[in-house]
């Protein structure tokens, strides 16, 4: 059924709504390929015990999903932006933030039969719970991601993917982008990758959980700190070009050309968690197509340098996510992480 549907505009779905600054700008920075959700978060003391129903303090009614909340940190950042997923006919809530950051939707793939996948979060203090129901984003496949056909797609700088949709999406994409754009890869939520696939990935970003996963170590408990993580990058025969670790409060490891860079985290009063991992990675790319864009760089030019600068900027806007609720953050600004920046 979805590959006969056609990717529509997201845009026209939204009357009165502006053309996408994107559309019009040439060659994209980044393109995401991902989930679009639209989410419901419970703020909670604590979370439920088996069986147990308990009252929410709030509860919050906004759009989600990896691959939206990661192209909108990037286009906040600056970078032009699109993103290819799939959603029902109900996703115009989930769209709205993204049409306002000027982020492309013609590359969007709208299924009427289907339900925008959902998301629900528990949130209590310093951490959070999410269940998701994939909905339109388990349709996504490998034949839209073949058929793209939108010019400003064909050699984007950067390509971001995540496990929000199936994996002959991320393998569809590898296929058509690899090699021609630097590919960017969070395996989250976490399933196992191939090494094959791995080999064609640029820059691997994961948890210590997922770390430890890939290492064929479940859990964390080997991984605890960050010194087992960075004992584990130094042994570790992973064929992508970089990895990059992320370690909650302990800031991030950054593994490429046989060399490792810890940058720690910034010191903020951290409300809600939900998203700090997507503002790091929307970030994080649109950090790499920045340096990818300078003249004497090629679109899949990448060092151990300029993926220190980019993850900075990125650890920068994931504390700054943890300090509003929600999985976006509204005031996400180029000036907002210059300023955070400026303050260390």
């Amino acid at each position: 059924m979805t590959d006969a549907v056609a990717a529509q505009p997201a845009a026209a779905a939204q009357p009165g709504a502006e053309p996408s600054a994107t559309a019009a700008s040439g060659p994209l920075d980044v393109l995401v390929v991902g989930s679009v959700n639209l989410d419901t978060g419970f703020v909670l003391d604590r979370l439920p015990r088996d069986g147990e129903t308990i009252e929410s303090r709030d509860v919050r009614r906004s759009g989600g999903g990896k691959g939206a909340n990661q192209a909108l940190a990037a286009a906040q950042l600056g970078a032009r932006t699109a993103l290819l997923a799939a959603v029902g006919s109900d996703a115009d809530t989930a769209l709205a933030d993204l049409v306002d950051a000027g982020v492309d939707l013609a590359t969007l793939v709208r299924i009427p039969d289907a339900l925008t996948g959902t998301a629900v979060l528990l949130v209590t203090p310093g951490d959070n719970a999410i269940v998701i129901a994939p909905g339109a984003n388990a349709l996504l496949s490998a034949d839209h991601v073949r058929a793209l056909d939108e010019p400003a797609a064909a050699a984007p700088r950067v390509v971001a993917l995540q496990h929000e949709v199936p994996d002959a999406v991320v393998e569809a994409a590898v296929d058509r982008w690899a090699g021609r754009s630097l590919v960017v890869l969070n395996p989250s939520p976490w399933r196992p990758v191939t090494a094959e696939l791995l080999a064609r990935v640029d820059v691997l970003v994961v948890n210590q959980g997922e770390l430890g996963e890939l290492l064929g170590a479940p859990g964390t408990v080997e991984l605890a700190d960050r010194a087992a993580v960075e004992a584990a990058l130094a042994t570790a025969e992973l064929s992508s070009r970089a990895v990059v670790v992320t370690l909650g409060s302990d800031g991030v490891l950054l593994r490429a050309g046989g060399e490792t860079v810890h940058l720690p985290a910034f010191e903020v009063d951290a409300v809600d968690t939900v998203g700090a991992g997507d503002a790091f990675l929307g970030v994080l790319a649109a950090g790499l197509a920045s340096a990818s864009a300078a003249p004497d760089r090629g679109a899949a030019s990448l060092d151990l340098a300029a993926l220190t600068a980019a993850a900075r900027r990125a650890t920068a806007a994931a504390a700054l996510a943890v300090t509003v609720r929600g999985a976006r953050n509204p005031s996400l600004a180029p000036s907002a992480v210059d300023a955070l920046l400026s303050d260390v």
